[in-house]
């Protein structure tokens, strides 16, 4: 037996159809207008949890990309500091070959004395550098001056310690920053005690002592050389890490990208399809609505 179909079933059978097309439409508007295919939850469960996944790795990643930024600035002013401090050397060993030349007088060396006592003020000033509001030099004691000069200019003191102080730049790797002022100026080689032992032979008039601290400066210029070294290794962990991490967040891009972005031609194609469907929907309801004999029996 063949079930009969009423004018009314048939009708609510293609509003319904009308009906799902229409929010197929909506979605598909939706997702061209956001340029996302993921807007809720339920549009893909386990999509959104990536995404979500992905984001907070993104912002994880921002933040150790945020503490090289700063970091890099903390050390690029300790190197620049440290490279003009190699100059103050070379400039002193200049002094104190000068010194030790024979045909220099007493004068001649008290003027070199009064160069050495000046240069000694730009060493102490260089420990001093301040970098966004710290003194670079002065270990984690960074509110405070680490380089005093005595008030009879016989001796410097330290008023820093020897802590280091590192950035994250992973949830479990640190990356060393700072370079303490002791290991840098008071380290094996007094560099200071080395300059001011050359102003007080350049003041007395002493060229065999004067001869005999040339080798000390060296010295002591090798140890500020060899800190800035150890610094710029650490640069280089610093960067390597930055790559690494620049690279990562570029990955979670890509994969967020690939998680929840709009197929564009896709999703155009299916649109232009549901407007389609609904128009020929729109039509067959049409001709459903006309009464015909058959509403009437």
């Amino acid at each position: 037996m063949v079930e009969r179909v009423t004018g009314q079933g048939l009708s609510s059978s293609i509003l319904a159809d009308n009906q799902r097309t229409l929010a197929r439409l909506a979605t598909y508007q939706l997702e061209l207008s956001s340029s996302k295919r993921i807007n809720v939850v339920s549009d893909d469960p386990v999509g959104a949890r990536q995404a979500m996944r992905y984001r907070a790795q993104t912002l994880e990643t921002g933040k150790y990309l945020d503490n090289i930024d700063k970091s890099t600035a903390f050390m690029n002013a300790s190197d620049s500091a440290m490279g003009q401090m190699s100059q103050v050397m070379d400039s002193i060993k200049a002094l104190a070959v000068q010194g030790a030349n024979g045909s220099q007088d007493a004068a001649g060396r008290q003027s070199l004395a009064q160069s050495a006592t000046s240069l000694l003020g730009q060493l102490v000033d260089l420990g001093n550098t301040v970098h966004d509001g710290r003194y670079i030099f002065a270990g984690t004691a960074t509110g405070t001056p680490p380089f005093a000069l005595s008030s009879d200019g016989s001796a410097v003191t330290y008023a820093g310690n020897l802590d280091s102080f590192s950035v994250q730049v992973g949830p479990s790797t640190s990356v060393p920053v700072n370079q303490n002022g002791f290991s840098l100026f008071m380290g094996t080689t007094n560099v200071f005690a080395s300059v001011i032992q050359l102003r007080d032979a350049l003041t007395a008039n002493d060229p065999g002592r004067i001869t005999g601290l040339i080798t000390d400066l060296d010295t002591a210029h090798g140890q500020v050389n060899n800190v800035q070294g150890a610094l710029g290794g650490q640069e280089q962990r610093l960067q390597l890490a930055q790559n690494q991490l620049t690279t990562t967040k570029t990955n979670l891009g890509d994969l967020l990208s690939r998680t929840e972005d709009v197929d564009f031609p896709a999703v155009i194609s299916q649109m232009q399809l549901a407007q389609t469907a609904l128009q020929a929907g729109l039509q067959a309801g049409a001709k459903v609505m006309k009464p015909t004999l058959m509403d009437y029996l």
